[in-house]
């Protein structure tokens, strides 16, 4: 079902806005999509895209756990490359699933480390699946949208 126009959240009200926040969905459409876009002047950004154009094709295999400092520095790039002020981050569900199946806290090392993440380029809103937010991210910088 998709969400009602008016019930779009005005995402471009978030403090602080140098900060990354988390926007936790569901069931977004990819009308849903297009429609907060187009209400927030946000840019869409997928981070599978984004991650595949990075990707050495001669590398054999994926080990995104060893190296999540170059997955942050990517993130705060697709903000500096952004053309519009506010940001609407895709697909990162991707990458926190493959975290979570590591050993040694490798996501929890990851959200704690984005969440200190200061000065972006454009306000950086990630949409993610409600069951993959991380306990400890701040409430002031969590919005959840249910599908009416």
């Amino acid at each position: 079902m998709a969400i009602a126009l008016d019930q779009f959240p005005r995402l471009s009200t978030a403090r602080p806005a140098n900060q990354a926040h988390l926007l936790l969905w569901d069931t977004p459409t990819e009308s849903d999509l297009s429609q907060l876009a187009f209400f927030n002047n946000a840019q869409r950004i997928n981070y599978r895209d984004d991650l595949l154009a990075r990707i050495d094709p001669g590398d054999r295999f994926l080990t995104l756990h060893h190296y999540p400092e170059r997955e942050l520095e990517a993130i705060k790039m697709i903000c500096t490359r952004a053309q519009k002020p506010m940001v609407l981050l895709e697909g990162l569900d991707c990458l926190i699933t493959y975290l979570r199946t590591q050993p040694q806290g490798r996501v929890t090392l990851f959200w704690s480390t984005l969440e200190k993440t200061r000065k972006l380029d454009a306000l950086l809103w990630i949409l993610l699946p409600i069951q993959l937010a991380p306990p400890s991210w701040p409430s002031d910088r969590l919005h959840t949208l249910a599908a009416v």
